[in-house]
């Protein structure tokens, strides 16, 4: 089947789906998947496949994905040597993390029961490998000094042996008897070894290794003999040094190698798992659907978009498309340019994807799982074989005829087209015929007008078109079923910039000899545009009530949520006041009990009381708020019954809000103006007596006027009878807002100034007060300027 089915998959562009799938994918194995993915033919494997897929895709809802932090590429490593080049074994490492992460996250993330979650039971987690190997190398890639204890002994002894080796150097560079036989005073470095640049004369004054001579034989470069058994040391360290970081890549390495075989069946089922997550992520970029696979031979697509013109196209048109209930064979006509193509290669791309367990870029999607699709699209004329274009399609209609049985479903574009017309159409229709007789279903693209005439004579066949704009000249790319389409040859070839005379002569032309059945396409083909536009404007209309309607639905749950979350606030606000105050007064009670006065306190937590009732009755008026249904002023009429909130009075509207957003209403016998924001809907149950009865004439109202000094003097009273005396005073003067007033209290003891003074700092009448001044009585007076 090779020849044909590969050209199928190539002429649908499905590998171009493939790569774009594998640009997905975090790793080479899965990469390598993706690339690779053929379409499965038994339904049992397509449904586990597309399983993966959904679990996958619901994980990435979650706004979460596999922890896929690095897999090793195993092709690129050498096994022959001994041991592992320090970054391979770091990749091995990272590898091994990632297997225990993942396997952690699905644990986490999945079903017990679901396939992926049985699939990451295979990676293998081996932490104290992947922590050994982690740990033994720095950021660099380097094994670390402190790696084992030997390297550590030895890079210590190393440090030792430079420092003295150092010591040494500064000693002789600082020695007249030696820098004089210098060049420089400086050392450099010939064979891993310090050695200096002494003067050729001096040369045998230095005893010493010579190790080079310059090109002018005037310097030779000389290890002097203090120096020699330290570098020595240093050369012997190093290569100590060197043997131990072999020692320990060669354990890490046998330690890889003894569980080779794990490592790489969790760098395959990470492969796995990449792949399906691929597909996931592939989808949630495609706004892709998962597609329903059906036990009868049908499709049914809403909304398709063909996959590899997502983010190419700006204005991409989605098509519906359903084949296999009430007929066949789909044959679509058109003109060239309106899209048949790209609808047909749809299809095809939807029936290799689904197959692939891939999800659709589509609204919704009913589709049986064809064994076979074959298709032939396009030009593929064969220069090696010597094939015209017509011989290389009709060869393919060939392999196609031969190898399709009910489970297949064929798709041929421009069916039997490069040749006689007449010749043509009937080949075409025996093609059609056959394909009848062998059950298969079939989308076919064809300019023979005489095809369109199939449907009129067998249901097996079904004319579809893509609509083609007559006003604009161009097309539309809607895919139309039901109704036979025309080429729209002359208006394209005009729509192209083909001279006007001659569009002219071919319209006169085609008037001549037009067909009556022409102009029954045209008239259901503007019938079907002008149904197709009121449906549009209609669901335009309807999803902009919807919005609407939606919009004020939210608004007002806002708005409910907002006002109960304010009264929450405040209840809570209040709540928590009046607990710390509460325990304020019980810390006072506690603290007046030892000196025997539980008056003062107790008179203090009555009025306490009497302020945690007025918190109450806001909280009870806050709560009366919600009883209210708000109006819609809009709708509102002039004559409502409506009620005023603050007093559930019953009052007849007489305006509508103005600019301040005031209006008139009737309430009894007086016409007074309220703000909008105090009235409600009328609830009779809310309504209560008005809270002001009319007043007759006869009655009168007299006004008293109540006088008091602004002084109090407390000398001579009893330090508790003083401060019963002293509150009174106060809630006059602040009834009254008498402020300031003087208190006489004296100097005496003190006792009774303190107290008062006390009193004074705590009260809740009181703003400030002070000292009286030298005219005011001094401080045997206490001045109070009131709340």
């Amino acid at each position: 089947m090779g020849g044909i089915y590969q050209k199928t998959l190539d002429s649908l562009e499905y590998p171009k789906v493939l790569n774009e799938l594998a640009n997905f994918s975090r790793c080479n194995y899965s990469k390598e998947l993706c690339l690779n993915l053929l379409p499965e033919k038994k339904p049992e494997i397509i449904q586990t496949l597309l399983n993966f897929t959904k679990e996958a895709l619901d994980i990435l809802n979650q706004a979460v994905d596999i922890p896929l932090e690095f897999v090793i590429d195993l092709s690129k490593i050498d096994f022959r040597p001994e041991y592992f080049a320090e970054t391979e074994l770091i990749d091995f490492s990272k590898t091994l993390r990632s297997s225990r992460l993942v396997k952690n996250f699905l644990r986490e993330n999945s079903d017990s029961e679901s396939l992926l979650f049985n699939l990451s039971k295979k990676l293998y987690v081996n932490k104290e490998l992947e922590n050994t190997i982690s740990d033994t190398f720095d950021e660099n890639y380097n094994v670390k000094h402190n790696a084992t204890q030997t390297l550590s002994g030895l890079y210590s002894s190393l440090k030792d042996t430079e420092d003295n080796l150092k010591i040494t150097v500064t000693k002789l560079l600082n020695s007249p008897d030696f820098n004089k036989h210098l060049q420089e005073q400086i050392y450099t470095i010939r064979d891993d070894r310090i050695v200096f640049q002494v003067k050729a004369p001096s040369k045998n004054k230095i005893a010493g290794i010579v190790h080079d001579v310059s090109a002018t034989n005037k310097t030779f470069y000389i290890e002097p003999n203090q120096i020699v058994p330290l570098n020595n040391k240093i050369r012997e360290v190093k290569s100590k040094i060197h043997g131990e970081i072999i020692s320990i890549l060669t354990n890490l390495s046998r330690e890889i190698k003894i569980n080779l075989e794990d490592i790489k069946t969790s760098i395959t089922v990470l492969g796995e798992i990449d792949f399906h997550f691929a597909k996931a992520r592939y989808a949630i970029k495609t706004q892709s659907v998962e597609p329903i696979l059906e036990t009868k031979k049908i499709i049914k697509l809403e909304k398709m978009r063909h996959p590899l013109l997502i983010g190419r196209v700006e204005h991409l048109v989605a098509n519906d498309f359903s084949i296999g209930k009430d007929y066949h064979s789909v044959l679509i006509t058109g003109s060239n340019t309106g899209g048949k193509t790209v609808a047909m290669k749809t299809i095809g791309l939807f029936l290799l994807m689904t197959n692939s367990g891939m999800f659709l870029p589509c609204a919704e999607a009913h589709i049986y799982p064809f064994k076979t699709v074959f298709a032939d699209i396009g030009d593929s004329q064969n220069i090696l074989q010597n094939l015209s274009t017509f011989s290389s399609h009709m060869t393919n209609i060939i392999d196609i005829l031969n190898q399709s049985n009910s489970d297949s479903f064929v798709l041929i574009d421009e069916l039997c087209a490069g040749t006689d017309p007449v010749e043509g159409a009937v080949l075409a229709e025996v093609i059609l015929k056959r394909l009848q007789k062998l059950s298969v279903n079939s989308v076919i693209t064809t300019h023979y007008g005489e095809l369109k005439s199939l449907e009129y004579s067998d249901n097996y066949f079904k004319n579809a078109s893509v609509e083609f704009d007559t006003e604009t000249l161009s097309p539309t790319y809607n895919l139309v079923i039901g109704i036979p389409g025309l080429s729209n040859a002359i208006a394209v070839s005009s729509n192209l910039g083909l001279d006007k005379t001659l569009i002219k002569q071919a319209q006169d032309i085609l008037y001549k000899h037009k067909d009556i059945s022409l102009e029954v396409v045209e008239k259901l083909q503007d019938t079907h545009q002008q149904l197709t536009q009121n449906l549009k404007t209609a669901e335009e209309t309807n999803a902009e009530a919807q919005n609407l309607k939606k919009k004020y639905e939210k608004e007002v749950t806002d708005l409910k949520k907002s006002k109960n979350k304010t009264i929450k606030h405040i209840k809570n606000r209040f709540d928590s006041e009046l607990d710390e105050a509460k325990a304020e007064i019980k810390d006072i009670l506690t603290e007046l009990r030892k000196d025997k006065s539980e008056k003062i306190a107790r008179r203090s937590y009555a009025r306490l009381a009497k302020l945690e009732s007025k918190f109450r009755g806001d909280l009870n008026e806050l709560e009366e708020q919600e009883k209210y249904d708000e109006i819609n002023w809009e709708e509102a009429k002039i004559h409502d019954k409506l009620i005023v909130k603050d007093i559930h009075q019953e009052v007849e509207l007489l305006s509508l809000p103005d600019k301040n957003k005031n209006v008139f209403v009737m309430m009894g016998n007086i016409k007074t103006k309220i703000k909008q924001n105090k009235l409600a809907l009328y609830n009779k149950s809310l309504v209560q007596k008005p809270l002001f009865k009319p007043v007759k004439p006869s009655q009168h109202f007299e006004l008293k006027r109540y006088a008091m000094s602004n002084t109090l003097d407390l000398r001579g009273y009893r330090v508790e009878e003083a401060l019963d005396e002293l509150e009174a005073f106060l809630d006059k003067a602040s009834l009254v807002n008498l402020t300031p007033v003087s208190i006489i209290h004296g100097h005496g003891t003190g006792a009774l100034k303190s107290a008062v003074r006390d009193f004074l700092s705590s009260s809740p009448y009181v703003a400030k007060y002070r000292a009286g001044e030298n005219t005011e009585g001094g401080d045997g007076v206490s001045v109070v300027d009131i709340n």
